[in-house]
């Protein structure tokens, strides 16, 4: 490790190069994301010379607090189009500041050979713990369900404000946060909900601070509050208080709740212990118990006058509507019964006069054959 520091501000002294250091953040993006979130700084990291990748394996392991394997995005990527060269260095891929130099670069997987698809790279180290023991670069898709952490590359010297500096966090939720060019020590979380966190580094705690001196719970900083809470200025989701605008009627009070409120609606006492709306009530004496008396039930006095009214909750009466109704039905099978009367009298006399036509037609044929043969010689 105190090689490595030696090595790289002997290079600094020696060089005419710009001095650029690397930050590490930790929150899992996107390619895309973690190339927008650097562009505020520099740019996702590249590792074109020897110098730069002991600048990066430094770096990672002053930020890594355990051994494991960890992977990080770097600024390596193979549009759509441009095919694998098996050949160079870094396999057809081009750094994003558009160099293609590599003096010293590892793979641990070769490339996939595709022409068809943007491929990014991400590179895979083992700590120990102490530093880093392996490393090598892996390609993949650049889609956005693929998320690592991301290194970038940032113009300028480190600076120091405290003997250590706080970690870049883990950010919950829909987010962009900036970290201040060359100051470590201050960080801009900006969410989704347009809300901003400008924070700064405690140097007794090591932990991110709001301008407050709150402490801010940057896990869920970002996620968005269920309905009835918002953020607090610390990050908090904290209930709303509905009842500031005043949003139940006269006669009533409003009583804020976990995410929401309620309006308890109640009638006030007159002066003479009559109700308002009542005109025919008589006041009840004070200490008379009643309904309206100004005493609680344990005989101390009651200094707002407040009535509680008790409501018993009934069944409504639908007498007045049946009575008519029935009275209808029974009318209209009566007239069902004169109709139906009416019309088999009508049936039974039509009936009588066909039968005695029928009789008649046929004593009138019968005389006729009676007088026909008694015309016969």
């Amino acid at each position: 490790m105190e090689s490595w520091i030696l090595l790289l501000s002997f290079l600094q002294v020696v060089s005419c190069v710009d001095t650029f250091h690397y930050v590490i953040h930790g929150d899992e993006v996107s390619f895309e994301e973690a190339t927008k979130n650097c562009q505020h700084e520099g740019n996702l990291t590249s590792l074109s010379t020897r110098e730069e990748v002991l600048a990066v394996q430094q770096a990672l392991s002053q930020h890594l607090q355990s051994s494991g394997e960890y992977t990080y995005w770097i600024g390596l990527r193979r549009p759509v189009g441009e095919c694998v060269d098996a050949s160079a260095k870094l396999k057809g891929f081009m750094w994003l500041d558009g160099g293609t130099e590599a003096e010293e670069i590892k793979w641990k997987e070769d490339p996939e050979p595709t022409c068809t698809h943007d491929r990014c790279v991400h590179i895979s180290i083992s700590y120990d713990g102490t530093s880093v023991v392996d490393w090598g670069l892996k390609e993949g898709t650049c889609k956005d369900k693929i998320i690592h952490p991301f290194i970038c590359k940032v113009k300028g010297k480190k600076q120091i404000p405290a003997p250590k500096d706080c970690t870049i966090p883990t950010i919950g939720g829909t987010h962009d946060h900036i970290h201040k060019v060359g100051n470590p020590s201050k960080l801009d979380i900006i969410c989704d909900n347009t809300k901003t966190y400008n924070l700064t580094c405690d140097t007794n705690t090591l932990g991110w601070i709001t301008k407050e001196g709150s402490t801010v719970n940057l896990s869920s900083v970002c996620v968005p509050c269920s309905k009835g809470f918002e953020k607090s200025y610390s990050g908090q989701c904290v209930n709303i208080d509905e009842c500031k605008n005043q949003p139940c009627g006269p006669n009533s009070k409003c009583v804020n709740l976990g995410g929401s409120f309620q309006c308890e609606y109640l009638t006030s006492q007159s002066p003479n212990g009559v109700l308002p709306t009542d005109p025919h009530t008589h006041p009840t004496q004070p200490n008379t118990p009643g309904p309206f008396n100004t005493q609680d039930s344990d005989g101390t006095d009651n200094p707002h006058n407040i009535i509680l009214v008790e409501v018993t909750e009934t069944s409504p009466d639908y007498s007045h509507i049946y009575i008519p109704v029935i009275i209808a039905v029974l009318a209209l099978l009566l007239l069902l019964v004169v109709i139906l009367t009416i019309v088999a009298c009508c049936r039974r006399k039509k009936r009588k006069r066909s039968k005695n036509l029928s009789g008649q037609k046929a004593s009138k044929e019968s005389m006729a054959l009676r007088d026909s043969m008694e015309k016969i010689p």
